[in-house]
């Protein structure tokens, strides 16, 4: 019988057929495993990266409540809650802490922070906080409204407390320790930078360093620790003399009254103490100090023929009276420009801006338009006209564009700037037990029609009627008086 070699081929392709669509089937299926394995990868990725970035946006969105609500412009200021929360003046001391606990569904503010305890406070400052040292707030970003609870951002708690150079690992002043009790201070006119100093009694230019941490946890477990270091930025001023007349022109009549004086040593009046802060004596400035747009020294020999009683005013080490025109100006107190740029920029934060108004005339608003003030709670005010003062005594940042008068029983402590339309004038009547304390600032920058000038216009200050017991210039009260605009952020870190 014979062979048949063509089958026998026939055979053999098939099976080589076979084998390759085996090898195909099975190239497909690692493929098709391989994507499946990389596209659960890339789902992985995807939601850990999810899990990340809304964790790290949780952390942030608690301290950017903290920054918000120790502005005391914000509705939700923390001392509108509890008094005293944050210091209103002076510093926070080290060792004092302050928690914004926000507690998610089911959980209880009071046992927040055994739950999700501050085991970083203890990392920074080598133990925990004393309990007595701790004070504690809810949250506002979680509400209730018709019944129904909205939860924010899931942070758990934010800590508001002093920096120092132990906390921050950081040794500011260079001499290889790190400082665990004495608070840090910005100073943004300190070289080298960033400004940072060391000291128990801070310049009146140096704003204290806090410390500003949150904690936020997912319910999948994802939590991050971040930080910021802030410090309250001002609008920074400050003044070369107890009275500044800045004009082309100045008509000055001093006070008669023997109680009356002008005194540039820093602290030499009697107002409340501001905590924190004590006057440095050491620095002493003229008690009047005037410009000269025009040349020469016609200001300066105006305000010293204006003065009945020379002894009386005192300061920077000049023969009595203390009147020079050898002053620097601040930026912002050198133009009518820049100084209705100011302004403009104090409206912004005003406690108020009085009075109303009318027919594109300007107002006169008495002390009876002026909000409620104390030493502990300074106002900044914004009358945009003219003041009339009659046994008032106010405390803060005060603003008068048009004309200031005041009896001898009024006063202020803190920074007045009569910055007005037309003459400007500052008249006080008759006697009176009431002074000034901290700095006067008085210019002309608008026409009578309301139009800024190119160049500062003529300025008055009559107090031949008495005036009370005088102007004291006092650094801390400069302080005091002026408004935080915001807490800028000095650094950022994520701890964890």
């Amino acid at each position: 019988m014979k062979s048949n070699p063509i089958g026998r081929r026939k055979e053999s392709e098939s099976g080589v057929a076979l084998l390759i669509a085996i090898f195909v089937l099975m190239l497909i299926s690692v493929v098709a495993i391989s994507l499946m394995v990389a596209s659960g990868g890339e789902s992985a990725l995807a939601g850990n990266y999810r899990s990340s970035a809304s964790v790290y946006l949780a952390a942030t969105a608690g301290l950017e409540e903290a920054r918000g609500r120790m502005l005391s412009g914000n509705s939700d200021y923390f001392n509108n809650t509890v008094a005293g929360f944050i210091p209103a003046s002076g510093s926070l001391p080290v060792g004092q802490v302050r928690y914004i606990l926000n507690p998610g569904p089911g959980e209880a503010l009071g046992s927040l922070l055994t739950t999700y305890p501050d085991t970083e406070y203890a990392t920074e400052f080598g133990a925990a906080p004393l309990s007595a040292a701790v004070q504690t707030i809810a949250s506002v970003s979680t509400v209730t409204s018709g019944g129904t609870t909205y939860y924010g951002p899931l942070f758990k708690w934010v800590r508001i407390n002093a920096a120092t150079e132990k906390s921050l690992k950081t040794d500011v002043n260079s001499d290889s320790i790190l400082d665990l009790v004495t608070p840090l201070y910005y100073d943004s006119g300190h070289v080298p930078k960033p400004s940072l100093v060391v000291t128990a009694t801070p310049p009146a230019s140096a704003n204290q360093a806090l410390e500003i941490t949150a904690l936020a946890i997912l319910p999948n477990g994802s939590q991050k620790t971040v930080q910021y270091v802030v410090a309250p930025l001002t609008i920074n001023l400050n003044f070369p003399s107890a009275l500044t007349l800045s004009g082309k022109n100045i008509a000055f009549s001093g006070a008669n009254s023997n109680v009356y004086y002008a005194d540039g040593t820093d602290g030499d009046g009697n107002p409340p103490a501001v905590p924190g802060c004590t006057p440095n004596p050491l620095n002493s400035l003229p008690a009047i100090g005037v410009t000269e747009p025009l040349g020469g020294t016609g200001n300066k020999d105006a305000v010293t023929a204006g003065i009945p009683r020379p002894d009386h005013y005192s300061g920077a080490g000049l023969p009595t009276p203390s009147v020079s025109d050898a002053i620097t100006l601040n930026s912002s107190l050198q133009t009518p420009a820049s100084l209705n740029t100011l302004v403009q920029t104090i409206s912004q934060y005003a406690t108020i801006i009085t009075p109303t108004p009318s027919g594109g005339l300007l107002g006169t608003a008495t002390d009876s338009d002026l909000p409620p003030m104390s030493a502990t709670n300074p106002a900044t005010v914004v009358v945009d006209g003219n003041l009339n003062l009659s046994s008032f005594v106010g405390y803060g940042l005060l603003v008068v564009t048009g004309n200031l008068a005041y009896d001898g029983n009024s006063g202020w402590k803190g920074v007045i700037l009569v910055v007005g339309d037309g003459t400007t004038t500052f008249t006080g009547a008759g006697g009176g037990n009431q002074e000034f304390d901290g700095a006067i600032f008085v210019a002309s920058i608008k026409d009578t029609s309301g139009n800024l000038l190119s160049q500062l216009g003529n300025v008055g200050f009559d107090i031949s009627g008495g005036g009370g017991n005088g102007v004291y210039y006092n650094s801390c009260w400069i302080k005091r008086a002026q408004p935080t605009l915001t807490y800028t952020v000095l650094s950022f870190r994520e701890l964890h």
